[in-house]
């Protein structure tokens, strides 16, 4: 096709196969796929650097310091960028968070974001070389313990950490054991709603350790908060000072111990039972994975696979498992509409007398 203006003659190229090509691109969604990829980068951007805390206190200039302590050049076009994103909206020379940049740079997003792009994202993005074994995880690739611990907390600390008040009301505990802790919020969580509760925290990841110490710091509580290092599925190899505890938590960590076979499970709860005989509570938090797209469910799923952890599994499944331990499972909580979806099984190693059917499941 042959257009006249007054400038220079344009001629625009197409053929049958050219067009089909481009169709094939357009319909598979690949340009909505890159985009998708692209802005989680970027507001990953924005939170890693000085933008969000300037951005989230009102419309501001680059004037007035909006992009003091980044590159000029690159600053401007990736504002320019945001904008064209619908993340940021300008008004006059203002550049200001529209109501979908306000969501999408939320804690709870953020975190779900980073679980994501931060703790797994060098797993992820060798994929091909995890199915081909020319990497292997734990040894060429691993997540970021410390950055999943972060993540993680801030997660639970919004939807989870209430439940785990719940379920310990009552029950006369002192001192609480949060076995694999990751950073440590859930136990901080724990001491900072009753003054009187200490704790300890257990974890394999040193870096998370040391992030859960600086919290515990932080947070004013280091005075009654102990975090440790060891393998949550070596209870005989844990500190003395772990069976000081009358109150045990796991945290979706239980499971990946499936890795070892179902009964590799059953032996560590009785272990713990044994170790434990005066335990108030044994509250075990797990994940449920309904192997569909909803709430992000694949890629919860797929993480899972590369990392060859023991998937998670609902929560029929684990009273099956509870059943064949030495524990009784008293009641389960649930949380509606709270990310990760969790089931908390409330057990105990008490000569109470099992209960016919399935537990109670309480919608907290």
């Amino acid at each position: 096709m042959t257009l006249t203006h007054d400038g220079p003659e344009l001629v625009e190229l197409q053929d049958e196969q050219q067009r089909r090509e481009w169709q094939s691109f357009v319909l598979s969604d690949l340009p909505e796929m890159i985009s998708a990829m692209h802005v989680c980068h970027a507001v990953r951007a924005v939170a890693d650097t000085p933008l969000l805390e300037r951005l989230r206190s009102g419309p501001r200039r680059i004037a007035d310091g909006l992009l003091a302590g980044i590159d000029p050049a690159i600053g401007t076009g990736f504002l320019r960028y945001l904008v064209q994103r619908g993340i940021l909206e300008t008004q006059g020379e203002e550049y200001g968070l529209t109501r979908l940049g306000e969501f999408l740079t939320t804690d709870v997003s953020l975190a779900r974001l980073g679980v994501y792009i931060d703790a797994y994202g060098a797993v992820t993005s060798r994929i091909g070389d995890l199915l081909t074994g020319k990497a292997v995880y734990g040894k060429d690739v691993i997540r970021d313990g410390a950055a999943l611990g972060a993540h993680c907390d801030t997660l639970f600390t919004t939807f989870h950490s209430p439940v785990v008040s719940q379920a310990m009301r009552g029950r006369g505990v002192r001192k609480i054991l949060d076995i694999g802790c990751g950073g440590g919020q859930l136990v901080i969580d724990a001491c900072l709603r009753d003054p009187s509760l200490t704790g300890i925290g257990l974890d394999i990841s040193p870096e998370a350790i040391e992030v859960a110490g600086d919290l515990a710091r932080r947070s004013g509580v280091a005075d009654r908060v102990r975090f440790v290092v060891g393998d949550a599925f070596a209870p005989k190899t844990w500190p003395t000072e772990c069976l000081e505890a009358d109150g045990l938590c796991i945290m979706s960590a239980l499971h990946e111990h499936f890795r070892n076979g179902e009964q590799a499970v059953v032996d560590l709860l009785d272990e713990i039972a044994e170790m434990f005989p005066a335990q108030k509570i044994l509250l075990v938090g797990e994940p449920e994975i309904r192997y569909d797209g909803r709430e992000n469910d694949d890629d919860f799923f797929l993480i899972h696979v590369l990392t060859g952890q023991g998937l998670p599994r609902d929560r029929s499944a684990w009273f099956d498992v509870f059943a064949k331990s030495t524990l009784h499972c008293r009641r389960v909580y649930t949380r509606p509409g709270a990310g990760p979806r969790i089931c908390f099984y409330d057990l105990t190693t008490s000569g109470e007398q099992r209960k016919s059917g399935n537990p109670d499941d309480i919608q907290l």
